[in-house]
């Protein structure tokens, strides 16, 4: 399954988009933060996705704006949307995260600088927190479903990810056999 096929049908089924504007769907939804899906990933998914027919590229000019492509989905593409997000939310494995592995063998790297990654780590966590945190406060209101129940859920998943964090660095302190 490709994640970035799944977001781009997923944002064409609401309405057609040219590339740049799929892209400002997915920053202000920050689907880009835990989705993980940068504008070149747009327009190459795009390229993939008309090649298969799954979206039709047409020329459009509005008023004085310059010209340009915009993506409409076609039946084909909705078909496989509706594939993907069934085999997305019965997919019942857990995800995987480079991250994980990197702290399964994170003895792999002398205690000090294993203590610098946690730390830049959390401080990552913690800015995406407070901007996370804002944008639910200031657009409550302005967030459609389902995008404030994704909010909501990555707002928890940081909290947590933060509180692991601070308890790994706890024990990786406490150790004393790890130069």
């Amino acid at each position: 399954m490709s994640k970035n096929e799944l977001v781009v049908l997923g944002l064409l089924n609401q309405k057609p988009m040219h590339g740049y504007q799929l892209y400002q769907e997915i920053e202000i939804t920050r689907m880009e933060f835990w989705a993980q899906v940068n504008l070149a990933s747009v327009y190459n998914t795009l390229s993939r996705l008309e090649l298969k027919k799954m979206v039709e590229a047409k020329k459009e000019k509005l008023g004085r704006t310059p010209e340009r492509v915009v993506y409409h989905l076609t039946k084909k593409g909705k078909k496989k949307l509706a594939s993907l997000v069934e085999q997305t939310l019965k997919d019942n494995r857990i995800p995987h995260s480079n991250f994980v592995v990197g702290i399964a063998f994170i003895k792999g790297l002398p205690k000090r600088k294993a203590l610098e990654c946690l730390r830049f780590k959390k401080e990552f966590f913690q800015k995406s927190l407070k901007h996370l945190l804002n944008v639910n406060k200031n657009k409550r209101k302005e967030t459609p479903f389902p995008w404030g129940v994704i909010l909501q859920a990555a707002i928890d998943h940081l909290r947590l990810g933060i509180k692991r964090l601070d308890d790994l660095v706890k024990q990786i302190q406490k150790m004393r056999n790890w130069k």
